[in-house]
């Protein structure tokens, strides 16, 4: 028997592969499925199924791709109801898979139809139990994200607490919880950085397992819940109606344009996403564009500032084309207009510029006000002495809250997110800010600049 969890970074996001004699099944798979695709052939095995443990609403699914091209079922907990052609499986219900076989358990709360899967070895001991969102290392799933039903949240936390309480616990202490997630995504609030655990580890550290009342633990899981991201419910969606294959979209999105089409796009008010690095993007960038990095949370990012139903253009690296295009495909953005490479032909009049500064030149900078995008909680740990904070992600939302006329010196943690911001305020009209490249992990080594 092999299982093999394959995590991917940029969506705080772990898929599994498991095999046994010949046989393999995939659990929550991402959406581009090459991963996948080497296993199988790796091993030789032969493709049963691909199994999801309920809507995910932060990431597109690749059950349709791997069904579509290994003409496998797709199976479900009860009450899925999908719109395609899939099982529907009930609690109890047995997978055979070789020399094993998996248990189906119906754990609604994160969401109505969530279901764990726990595997039992060649000799029928409890081994593993793969958790989607219903349990993390360290954290839960909200109770705050399911789609299409009438529940409320303390509805939800209560049966979340019957799945946790009444069902997980009560399993072998020794087998391994393997979650649908790691630290940085939405679906949790405080997830360790492990990516999978043992139960009773769990039944140690997880602060949502010693509850001593279902009262208590709904008051605290429901308690200072932030607002659920827009795009997670028209993920979901997608994840339970369909989407368009990956292959016809990237084909779709592979458009190079042309200078006079930039600057036709940007007069009709289109949205530019530049992927490039921060350095290269203040130095140079169309104008209005918002500067997502590559080499972050980047597709994530895109979803919770954008929204995946927008139409977007692109301005990357040569090298990055596909890349910047996939990851977006990967949370749910399906009307990518095409691409466009910043060289010495662009024309002045659509490029600009922001200034970004070394941490260490900070204290010489008058007459800024510092504007931190982090985190409330970050925030409160610590900040620049009398620092506005508007988090990254509302900072759409809040920007009537800044002067347009003042100067602004903005900060992070270390400098991915003030990078995005600066963009933000850029083409909002907010022109005199100046970017901290190091973030506050910079600014702290700066002795002449006071924190709280």
């Amino acid at each position: 028997m092999k299982i093999k969890q394959i995590y991917t970074a940029c969506l705080s996001q772990a898929s599994y592969y498991i095999e046994s004699n010949g046989e393999s099944l995939i659990i929550d798979p991402i959406k581009d499925i090459n991963e996948y695709d080497k296993l199988i052939k790796k091993d030789s095995s032969i493709l049963k199924y691909v199994l999801e443990t309920h809507f995910h609403a932060d990431f597109i699914s690749g059950h349709l791709e791997i069904s579509n091209k290994y003409n496998v079922p797709i199976v479900f907990g009860p009450h899925s109801n999908t719109s395609f052609k899939s099982l529907s499986l009930n609690d109890n219900d047995l997978i055979k898979l070789g020399d094993i076989s998996i248990k189906v358990l119906h754990t609604p709360g994160h969401t109505l139809e969530s279901v764990c899967y726990l595997l039992y070895d060649e000799k029928n001991k409890e081994k593993a139990l793969f958790t989607g969102d219903t349990l993390f290392i360290g954290d839960i799933g909200r109770p705050d994200l399911a789609v299409n039903n009438n529940l409320s949240v303390t509805d939800l936390a209560s049966m979340l607490y019957d799945s946790l309480y009444n069902k997980i616990l009560k399993l072998d202490d020794n087998i391994l919880i393997y979650p649908a997630h790691g630290p940085g995504t939405q679906c949790g609030k405080n997830l360790s950085q492990e990516t999978f655990s043992t139960l009773s580890n769990q039944k140690e550290n997880n602060y949502a397992l010693k509850f001593k009342s279902k009262n208590e633990f709904i008051n605290s899981v429901t308690k200072d819940l932030p607002p659920a991201p827009e795009y997670f419910r028209d993920s979901a969606i997608l994840n339970k109606d369909g989407y368009k294959k990956n292959i016809d979209l990237i084909k779709d999105s592979l458009k190079e344009l042309s200078s006079e089409k930039i600057k036709n796009y940007l007069e009709l008010g289109y949205l530019i996403l530049d992927s490039r690095s921060p350095n290269d993007f203040f130095n140079s960038h169309i104008k209005s564009s918002l500067n997502i990095p590559l080499s972050g949370r980047y597709a994530v990012t895109a979803a919770n500032l954008i929204g995946i139903k927008k139409s977007v253009i692109l301005v990357c690296y040569k090298n990055d084309i596909n890349e910047s295009i996939i990851r977006l495909n990967r949370v749910g953005f399906e009307n990518i207009l095409g691409y466009y490479i910043i060289n010495d032909l662009t024309p002045d009049n659509i490029i600009s510029n922001i200034k970004s500064i070394n941490a260490s030149s900070a204290h010489k900078i008058k007459d800024h006000k510092y504007l931190d995008v982090r985190t409330n909680n970050e925030y409160d740990d610590k900040h620049v002495e009398n620092a506005i904070n508007l988090p990254l992600f509302e900072l759409k939302e809040s920007i009537n809250l800044l002067d347009k006329d003042s100067n602004y010196i903005i900060y992070c943690r270390s400098g991915y997110r003030s990078s995005v911001a600066s963009s933000i305020l850029k083409s909002n009209k907010i022109n005199n800010i100046i970017n901290v490249s190091e973030g506050i992990n910079g600014l702290l080594k700066n002795k002449s600049i006071p924190f709280n």
